[in-house]
């Protein structure tokens, strides 16, 4: 294959796949809220000859009721502590960890059992807070639990468009002295490094609007993939080699922060 070929194949629609499930900063606030009050009326539902046991098990004894005012101090700090630049990563683990502990007493027991239903919508509101966070409900002691919020991507999305045009700008140069390969071609190829800037941009836009922008992110990654396996395997000079290596820490951060999969 030629390498104008390569660079035409690079302009042909990429597989499209499912945008990537995010929740937007707001959206986290308001699924707070409703871990929240899922608890309430869980605890007001319990079985009052369960909600004052002292349970024994192989950690020892566990007074259910403290248990359960122990679990809302931790959902109302999860809730405290969540900022624009604080994803309370720390505590989100606490609540889910610390509930995982009521899942697994909660599944042995009978499932008509006073306040069972509660507890099943509990649990569908924590597994969307885990989801969230990356990691699972019930939630194992050795997961990572991370959010990367909306203005880290953001901040993000900025650097990646400023090194996206620098980039550009390097290809550009770089191509203009490739006489061999057609000018049709190598304009495409910058073009389609000015297109990785626009879509930075428009990604860092709509996060710092607090909009969902999971497609835009994976229009972003898509975009970067065509560029690393067409532009990225001619033998560019080091000036925008260099150039590229200064895209990939940013992106990798808005892969992550998308659950989307970050370039190799």
């Amino acid at each position: 294959m030629t390498i104008a070929i390569a660079l035409l194949l690079s302009l042909l629609p990429a597989p499209q796949a499912p945008p990537a499930a995010r929740l937007t900063d707001q959206q986290v606030k308001e699924l707070f809220d409703r871990v929240d009050n899922d608890r309430d009326r869980f605890e007001d539902q319990l079985d009052g000859n369960v909600k004052h046991k002292v349970l024994r098990g192989p950690a020892g004894e566990v007074d259910v009721e403290k248990f359960l005012d122990d679990l809302q101090d931790n959902v109302d700090k999860m809730k405290g502590r969540y900022k624009d630049d604080y994803a309370a990563g720390s505590e989100v683990a606490t609540v889910l960890r610390q509930a995982s502990a009521v899942q697994r007493f909660m599944s042995a027991q009978p499932p008509n059992m006073k306040g069972g239903s509660e507890w099943t919508r509990l649990a569908g509101s924590l597994n969307d807070l885990a989801v969230a966070y990356g990691t699972t409900f019930p939630t194992p002691d050795d997961a990572t639990v991370r959010r990367i919020g909306d203005h880290e991507i953001a901040d993000a999305a900025s650097k990646m468009a400023d090194a996206a045009d620098q980039f550009r700008k390097r290809l550009d140069d770089a191509l203009k002295l490739e006489t061999h390969i057609p000018q049709a071609s190598r304009e495409a190829a910058v073009a389609e490094a000015n297109g990785l800037k626009k879509d930075a941009d428009e990604l860092a836009e709509r996060l710092n609007d607090h909009k969902p922008a999971s497609g835009e992110a994976t229009a972003l990654l898509q975009r970067a993939g065509r560029i690393e396996s067409t532009a990225m395997k001619l033998s560019l000079p080091s000036s925008a080699t260099d150039a590229w290596k200064s895209v990939l820490p940013p992106l990798a951060t808005i892969a992550h922060g998308f659950n989307l999969t970050p370039l190799h």
